[in-house]
């Protein structure tokens, strides 16, 4: 039986500059192919050439692009590696090696040490009427489609934001621009290099909730034309314009990728992702709760993301792993340039897509622990 090993770099490591990607392939008989993978396949995946017994390789410039080895790395960044080869017309595949690159200046790379403030501490307020909502959030974008209600599920247990948005808003004096049609509630813009903290919300996509198509998707209504996403919360402040270091939609770029998938992918700051940081079904007419435990930073070595989830298994949400088992996955969201953060509870798309897009959601909160950020959807237990 053949295995595939990634041994160069180490598990763990911190590389720099140009370095030798090594993996060793035991067993089997004809090799027809082998090619090492760095961070998402699309990108990443490079031809191997022989160096002799049972060893392949290939040189990983640690300080370029690797989606366009053109541009120089925007920061230090988390890749996992790993390599497929053909045996015996069988293929094979490493398990992945995380590596982090460590190209930064070292003063760059001594962040604060910063973790858990008082003045990190917000929630939005559900309790009262639609203008108390409206005041207890930093900004309202597209409030003129948003109503408060008793949640769909629980009732008068707890109330949620009912958010409809027509085509047509991208019209309104509120919206940014006309190429995209949002709603978008805030929290306080406090966030900054070392702050600790977690974030939670539920959202429940209703039943006409769309999916998302991309290019040459025989399903697509739109015929050629992408879909595009549908954004429902983002971590962002500037200096950061039309993207965000973190953003949690649909978005099915490649007939491969999943259909009905809400997802945190990687990013220019974090390109080393082999799969979503983040995947998670729609399930349209059920709640999902989402909570995030964030330490922000400009620094790959002070910043990470941890994420727990419940979509009705249990009474609280629960840690949920990378696919690689790595529960607190480091992570760039801030720039040495950034100012203030804040997050953002959304219904975002391009704009001329859809003709409406409706969506539930409560509970946004800013707090210190996990426990204290769970919205708390299944308070009664699983639902089957």
């Amino acid at each position: 039986m053949p295995s595939l090993t990634v041994v160069a770099p180490a598990t763990g490591s911190r590389v720099r500059g140009t370095v030798d990607v090594r993996v060793r392939l035991r067993g089997g008989g004809r090799v027809s192919d082998v090619q090492v993978v760095i961070g998402p396949p699309a990108y990443g995946t490079r031809q191997a050439s022989p160096l002799g017994g049972d060893t392949w390789g290939w040189r990983w410039d640690t300080t370029r692009k690797l989606a366009d080895p053109a541009v120089p790395a925007p920061c230090d960044a988390l890749f996992w590696i790993s390599a497929v080869a053909v045996v015996d017309g069988v293929e094979v595949t490493a398990p992945h090696v995380p590596v982090v690159t460590a190209n930064a200046p070292a003063a760059t790379s001594r962040r604060a040490a910063g973790g858990w403030r008082p003045e990190l501490a917000w929630a939005a307020d559900y309790g009262g009427d639609l203008a108390r909502w409206r005041r207890s959030n930093s900004a309202v974008i597209g409030a003129a489609y948003a109503t408060l209600a008793d949640d769909p599920v629980l009732g008068s247990a707890r109330r949620a934001v009912r958010v409809s948005v027509p085509d047509s808003a991208r019209d309104d004096a509120d919206q940014p621009n006309r190429t995209t049609v949002r709603f978008q509630s805030s929290s306080r813009r406090v966030i900054t290099e070392g702050d600790e903290f977690c974030v939670g919300f539920a959202f429940l996509p209703p039943a006409d909730f769309p999916s998302v198509h991309p290019r040459g998707d025989v399903t697509n209504p739109r015929g050629e034309e992408a879909t595009g996403y549908l954004a429902l919360f983002q971590v962002y402040g500037p200096p950061y314009g039309a993207g965000s270091p973190f953003v949690l939609h649909a978005e099915r770029r490649a007939l491969d990728d999943p259909v009905d998938e809400f997802a945190v992918r990687g990013n220019e700051l974090n390109p080393g992702d082999p799969v979503p940081l983040l995947s998670l079904p729609y399930r349209r007419g059920r709640w999902t709760d989402v909570v995030f435990r964030i330490r922000a930073s400009s620094s790959i070595e002070q910043g990470w993301v941890e994420t727990y989830v419940n979509q009705g298994e249990s009474t609280a949400v629960r840690p949920l792993p990378l696919a690689t088992g790595q529960l607190r996955v480091p992570r760039v969201l801030l720039r040495p340039d950034s100012d203030t953060f804040r997050t953002d509870v959304q219904l975002y798309r391009v704009a001329g897509r859809f003709d409406r897009v409706t969506m539930w959601h409560t509970g946004h909160r800013v707090a210190r622990t996990v426990a204290e950020a769970d919205p708390r959807s299944y308070r009664n237990g699983p639902r089957p």
